[in-house]
């Protein structure tokens, strides 16, 4: 489960192609004048092998699909930072202080990939699948609200998020087109789902 918002920092040719994107995704791309994340030219958000933030759900799918994989589900998500042990944080079952890069490590801003090794998926070897930014995922909040429009889950937690929520299990939802800076994505590269 490769790290999606780190697998090219050649984003911004996925949203030139519409192709990539449903029709109304297209006409909400185009009415916002989407081009690029929303943080492509904060260099506080945009150094090498820095995550990608600034997407909406919307741009990391299309990414995603560029990039030849797609977006984990939500379980798939949790199943990877759980691992085969079933780890209440991806690292074990204990919370440790500056492990990742969340609200205790005090950076305030994503790190690069990897800065933190003692956090990585034990034994799949994900990196940073708490901490540093959320990541959408391709499963709706609600399954009772499952139209375009509707919130989307978000999963991993981020560089301003505390300990309870950077659990494996924490969830949060959020709307598609949000392009926040703590919001990233991760791109599976593996077959497509069975139905």
């Amino acid at each position: 489960m490769p790290t999606g918002s780190r697998c090219s920092r050649a984003r911004g040719s996925t949203c030139r192609e519409p192709r990539w994107w449903s029709a109304d995704v297209w006409a909400w791309r185009e009415t916002e004048s989407v081009s690029l994340p929303a943080y492509w030219r904060d260099s506080r958000f945009n150094t090498a092998n820095q995550p990608v933030v600034g997407v909406s759900f919307w741009e990391a799918d299309a990414f995603s699909r560029w990039a030849g994989g797609r977006l984990p589900s939500e379980r798939e998500w949790e199943a990877a930072a759980r691992g085969p042990q079933g780890y209440e944080y991806p690292w074990g079952g204990d919370w440790k202080d500056r492990i990742c890069n969340s609200a205790e490590a005090g950076l305030g801003v994503t790190s690069p990939v990897g800065l933190f090794p003692r956090s990585r998926q034990m034994p799949l070897g994900i990196e940073d699948l708490a901490g540093n930014v959320w990541e959408w995922c391709d499963s709706f909040y609600s399954v009772d609200k499952q139209k375009p429009g509707a919130s989307r889950v978000l999963r991993g937690g981020a560089f301003s998020v505390g300990s309870r929520g950077l659990r494996s299990s924490f969830r949060l939802r959020d709307e598609p087109e949000n392009r926040f800076r703590f919001i990233g994505l991760r791109c599976v590269l593996a077959a497509p789902r069975q139905l």
